[in-house]
């Protein structure tokens, strides 16, 4: 069941750190991240499709129409996903969904939503998780059941789009479920605030 944390937050309880990562740094995580997956990827459909399939998507006619549609779908999908990350964060903000901006990150021409009030980290995985699987499991899964190689390249695009959400679900698992994160309009920019008494403990965390 999903419910908000009503007690108000309070900064001087808590321990702050700021993290960033700059564009560069990103991009090398990405392509180390999203090469792998993409070979994976490839070898997973030709274990059910032969290779005459790869290429004769590129002569097919209506190549370039395809294209055009599927980028559409791409958009589609992003606005979905997008928008189901900023409910989920919205269930969990003590504003509701005035707490949640959506915002072009200039960097990479991203959409995106953050927030403008923490929520605990645990409540952020979540919401990420969510936009991970929404955008980038779902539209491979699709391709696979479609068989034409084009939806592959497609679902691989929106892969593209969630790899910093999953190098940021990454680097979340060293943070502890009690502590809240604000994130921010950037490339891994985000803020951690970890309760006081958690820290001098050295364990434990709270729910």
């Amino acid at each position: 069941m999903i419910t908000k944390d009503l007690n108000k937050f309070d900064k001087d309880r808590y321990y702050e750190s700021e993290k960033f990562a700059s564009v560069g740094k990103i991009n090398a995580l990405s392509f180390a991240l999203l090469m792998p997956l993409y070979i994976i990827g490839v070898s997973v459909y030709l274990l059910y499709h032969d290779y005459a399939n790869i290429f004769a998507t590129f002569f097919k006619a209506t190549f370039i129409l395809e294209i055009i549609i599927l980028a559409a779908g791409v958009f589609v999908i992003m606005g979905a996903a997008i928008l189901a990350k900023a409910v989920i964060l919205s269930a969990f903000a003590p504003g509701g969904f005035d707490a949640v901006k959506f915002k072009i990150i200039k960097e990479t021409q991203k959409p995106y939503c953050c927030l403008t009030e923490p929520v605990k980290v645990r409540q952020y995985r979540l919401a990420s998780v969510i936009y991970i699987l929404i955008m980038g499991v779902m539209p491979y899964i699709i391709s696979l059941m479609v068989g034409d190689f084009i939806f592959v390249l497609a679902s691989f695009v929106c892969v593209y789009f969630t790899a910093s959400d999953i190098w940021l679900v990454i680097f979340l698992a060293s943070e502890k479920n009690g502590s809240y994160i604000l994130d921010f309009d950037g490339i891994m920019l985000y803020r951690i605030y970890e309760i006081y008494k958690t820290r001098e403990s050295g364990g434990g965390s709270e729910s």
